[in-house]
């Protein structure tokens, strides 16, 4: 059996974070850029102190969160801030005021021709999430939940091994959903809730067996079209660039073929 590859986090110079792995293999989550890079660094150095202290920074929050899934199956959480007076909190996300800033966290290729992943957080208004949102599963409300607690569930959710992204995006979202539990304050009481409303998510459409029926292709263009992928990178990858090549290529002979097919008509 392989043991498990060495894994250390860079700080470059553009504070640019990333998980890079020295097994020759394709390894996990190689880019956690988005994610804050003092969490990121405890994290890596499992740091008590300096995690407890980051996790008091700033105010904490009660959050309704969602595994929600994409017209091309692709998996992601969204957590959604309840505020009183301002928004009371819905098990149906289409209720969410367009204007309430959300947190939106997702497992997707950094990299597709070395098979890397990256963990992407976005915070934007609601209405930016809502399109994308072709089914929904309600997982619970998480109380007094310090924001700095997102990024550390994040990171003790990456996969553990890669699989295909059909799959991993699922398993991280459940995976995200149980270790925030540890960051709230209702983490205890709230625990079984969460793994019922999970399993009977797997039995009703969460899981990849029953995603993989509607996208044969589920490694890679199950999750192409809607946000399963980091486009900076594909754009900088070879398959950008074949795809490119066949495009401009077809440009060039499709008014040939046109012109025949017109010529051969009138004859």
């Amino acid at each position: 059996t392989r043991k498990n590859p060495q894994v250390v986090i860079i700080l470059t110079d553009m504070v640019e974070t990333t998980f890079q792995s020295y097994d020759p293999l394709p390894y996990y989550v190689n880019n956690v850029s988005d994610l804050d890079k003092d969490v990121v660094s405890a994290h890596k150095d499992k740091n008590q102190d300096e995690k407890r202290r980051l996790l008091a920074i700033g105010d904490k929050c009660d959050y309704d969160l969602y595994i929600c899934i994409n017209k091309s199956n692709h998996a992601f959480l969204l957590c959604i801030p309840v505020k009183e007076n301002i928004f009371e909190g819905e098990r149906d996300p289409s209720k969410v005021p367009d204007l309430v800033l959300c947190w939106k966290f997702e497992l997707c290729y950094e990299h597709v021709e070395l098979k890397m992943y990256k963990i992407r957080k976005q915070h934007k208004e609601f209405k930016d999430f809502r399109s994308l949102i072709n089914r929904s599963y309600y997982v619970g409300r998480y109380l007094k939940l310090p924001v700095k607690g997102f990024d550390f569930a994040a990171l003790a959710s990456a996969p553990h091994r890669y699989g295909v992204l059909i799959g991993d995006c699922v398993e991280f979202s459940k995976e995200f959903c149980l270790c925030l539990l540890s960051y709230c304050s209702n983490g205890i009481s709230l625990e079984k809730t969460v793994n019922e409303r999970i399993q009977k998510a797997s039995a009703t459409g969460l899981s990849i067996e029953r995603l993989s029926r509607t996208v044969k292709s589920s490694g890679f263009l199950g999750n192409f079209f809607l946000g399963g992928i980091d486009m900076s990178s594909f754009i900088g990858s070879r398959y950008f660039w074949i795809a490119l090549g066949l495009f401009l290529c077809f440009l060039l002979v499709y008014p040939i073929l046109i012109a025949i097919l017109i010529v051969w008509l009138l004859k």
